[in-house]
């Protein structure tokens, strides 16, 4: 082939190429928005569920199902780090737990808390020693028809 056939044939070629890169590149990024939007909505409701079982007068029974079903949905989605910070705090919490503490139960949360924030990228600068959340519980139903 002559050198004219080879620059005609990069020339039309490099187009092509161009295009089915850029192609690629923007189905990898949307791929890995809803990646992301899809993990995000799994923590969203694992936290949910938590604070549920915060709040006073809450059905017990359907927030430790509504835990135990978002625990299990972020098993799939979750680095390791982070399924191990949400079983240690499910092993501080639950009923057959005799030594659980308010402590426990507090550190366990913001070791879970911290470990999803550094699987999301939020977590610049959160460190464990200084990192601080706790629960906030609304009061009975009982309380808040007995002040009326």
């Amino acid at each position: 082939m002559t050198d004219t056939v080879w620059v005609a044939l990069v020339t039309s070629a490099g187009p092509i190429i161009a295009g089915v890169a850029t192609l690629w590149l923007t189905r990898n990024k949307e791929s890995r928005l809803a990646w992301r939007k899809d993990k995000l909505a799994r923590y969203e409701e694992l936290l949910s569920a938590v604070s549920c079982l915060a709040i006073d007068g809450e059905d017990w029974d359907a927030a430790n199902n509504r835990f135990a079903k978002a625990a299990t949905n972020i098993a799939l989605v979750a680095p390791q780090l982070v399924v191990t910070a949400l079983m240690d705090f499910h092993d501080e919490i639950k009923f057959s737990n005799p030594n659980k503490t308010q402590q426990g139960h507090d550190k366990r949360l913001n070791e879970l808390l911290v470990a999803i924030r550094r699987d999301i990228g939020s977590a610049h600068g959160d460190s464990i020693r200084t990192f601080k959340f706790h629960l906030i519980g609304a009061r009975p139903p009982e309380a808040a028809a007995m002040e009326t």
